[in-house]
């Protein structure tokens, strides 16, 4: 495989949190480490420990500061000069927002990738808007979206479907818990038997309402069970509320933000991972990557078919999918899953091996740049 200078431009790179500052850093990662010389140029806002992290990488990142609008363009004028110097470039944007300011169309030298994450293209869109995100589309050599139900989104702005293909977010092997991560999680899931968790940003769209609404109901079958909810988010006071009127303080445990190292010693000990998402207004999962970071160990997981869920938990093979606003049927599904432990163990193993063998970032990686080949704008 040759060796590419890559350019990648994102609004969005840690160590400030995120889905998508996540993509973007391991995507860089992955193409580094293939042999690839990567360059990261962002607008981030300053986030604390920048300069630590920023000396911890192998390739360069550069910050532009000040007011947004200038960001953007000073971002936009520093990535057109570093392509200038480059005889044969791949450019990767975190999404059309970031291509939308860099006129690629004055560089013959340089192969366009756009990123499409789903919330960046609304159902409802006023005309000027959408003429803006189709003229930007346009200079894409590619558009790679998270998931089918994104590619769905991102149609409508794309005329030339051959450019669109679907690339699923990759994971990192877990990071393994120390002694004291072992200890607080034991702490956390003391003698219950079965136990599900989420582990997100505790939002209407992720679900954990709808979890504690069912308990009574899931209790009444399994009466020592534990649902972990391991996060912060704006529901979380109202969903603590909840939890003491219905009396399950025993049975839902709040853990906020946990390590990696904790997370993983949490998702060892599950039996579910339950996060049945659903639309609020714009807001979905475009894909769900927590789904495929809790198959890494072991666990299948209970999904809502809204958004791109269905492209990381397969309906009956890695877990199930349900209605994410209907109760009965998330009850009914997590019964269903609870009830065959056989059925449950085969459901995690599939998981597990989906996300070890097609859902690491080198894998990621190296089919980006198959998609690039296949296109014919790479030699």
């Amino acid at each position: 495989m040759p060796s590419h200078d890559i350019i990648i431009s994102t609004q969005n790179y840690p160590p400030a949190a995120g889905g998508i500052q996540n993509y973007m850093h391991e995507l860089a990662l992955a193409l580094h480490q293939l042999g690839h010389t990567v360059r990261v140029i962002c607008d981030a806002p300053t986030a604390e420990g920048q300069d630590h992290f920023d000396n911890s990488l192998p390739f360069s990142v550069e910050r532009l500061s000040g007011p947004k609008i200038l960001r953007r363009y000073r971002k936009a004028l520093k990535v057109l000069a570093q392509l200038k110097k480059l005889d044969q470039s791949i450019l990767i944007c975190d999404s059309w927002k970031s291509l939308e300011l860099i006129k690629t169309q004055k560089l013959g030298n340089t192969h366009c990738i756009c990123i499409a994450h789903g919330m960046e293209f609304p159902a409802q869109l006023e005309a000027k808007k959408h003429r803006r995100i189709t003229k930007t589309l346009a200079r894409a050599d590619l558009i790679l979206a998270n998931s089918e139900f994104t590619a769905q989104r991102a149609k409508p702005y794309t005329p030339d479907f051959t450019r669109l293909h679907t690339l699923h977010p990759g994971v990192n092997p877990p990071i393994q818990a120390n002694n004291s991560e072992q200890a607080k999680a034991r702490d956390w899931l003391g003698e219950h038997t079965p136990i599900l968790i989420t582990v997100g940003r505790i939002e209407a769209r992720k679900g954990q309402d709808k979890i504690i609404e069912i308990m009574p109901k899931l209790l009444a079958e399994y009466p020592n069970a534990l649902y972990l909810i391991a996060g912060s988010g704006p529901l979380q006071d109202s969903l603590v509320n909840r939890v003491n009127e219905l009396g399950l303080g025993a049975n839902v445990k709040f853990c906020g933000r946990v390590s990696d190292g904790e997370r993983s010693a949490l998702l060892q000990k599950a039996d579910v991972f339950a996060m049945p998402c659903r639309a609020v207004g714009d807001s979905v999962e475009g894909f769900g990557i927590v789904y495929i970071e809790a198959a890494m160990l072991g666990l299948p997981s209970l999904a809502g078919r809204a958004g791109g869920a269905g492209d990381a938990v397969i309906d009956g093979h890695t877990g199930l999918l349900c209605d994410g606003d209907n109760e009965d049927d998330i009850y009914l599904s997590l019964k269903k899953m609870l009830s065959d432990k056989n059925t449950l163990k085969t459901t995690g193993q599939n998981a597990q091996h989906r996300a070890q063998t097609e859902l690491q970032w080198p894998q990621i990686a190296k089919k980006l740049l198959e998609y690039i080949a296949e296109q014919g704008v790479a030699n």
